[in-house]
């Protein structure tokens, strides 16, 4: 994590490396270590500003996304937590992007995007398809409905639903449902 901390933050020393003659002294961080709550906000902050040293603008619709588009060359980073993906009308652009964050941070490029928050991504001749069948094939074999056939009117056209009728569902059960209710609507968002 190479994210400078804007408040100060103590820890105590780490086990093996306590000063014998201070053991209960603290250290004060002057950057993020992995797993402490700030090093996320940390980091963010540290990438972007350097993508807006690099004339990145930051995407009204999406915090997430950052744009550079100079002449002939567009350039999109998405941020998402430690991962980013970057799509870009050049290679040479993308290489040069990925050599000067990487005199910054630590990088791994992971080669072709495949797969990503649950969409595939397929390269085809004009371009790429997104889908979703693994992450829906994935819910229903969690639901144990992997089996089920399927049906235009899932629930039965005449029945009547009533928020008073029976007994109210169990905590385990109320956690399984909102999952699978926000998962629904991340298979079903639309973004057309």
């Amino acid at each position: 994590m190479h994210g400078v901390l804007e408040e100060e933050v103590y820890m105590r020393q780490p086990p093996g490396y306590a000063d014998k003659k201070t053991p209960h002294f603290v250290c004060r961080l002057d950057k993020a270590l992995y797993g402490l709550k700030q090093a996320p906000r940390a980091w963010y902050s540290t990438l972007i500003s350097q993508l807006k040293h690099f004339v990145f603008v930051a995407s009204k619709a999406d915090t997430s996304l950052f744009i550079y588009n100079k002449a002939s060359t567009i350039i999109f980073v998405l941020i998402y937590v430690d991962d980013i993906i970057v799509a870009s009308s050049s290679q040479s652009a993308t290489n040069a992007l990925l050599h000067d964050l990487s005199s910054e941070f630590s990088l791994k490029d992971l080669g072709d995007l495949h797969f990503f928050l649950g969409i595939e991504v397929k390269k085809v001749q004009y371009g790429i398809v997104l889908n979703q069948e693994k992450y829906a094939t994935e819910l229903l074999t969690r639901m144990g409905m992997k089996d089920c056939k399927p049906s235009p009117t899932p629930l039965y056209s005449l029945e009547k639903l009533s928020a008073f009728e029976g007994e109210p569902l169990k905590e385990e059960e109320s956690t399984k449902y909102r999952s699978v209710v926000g998962t629904l609507q991340y298979l079903t968002f639309d973004t057309s």
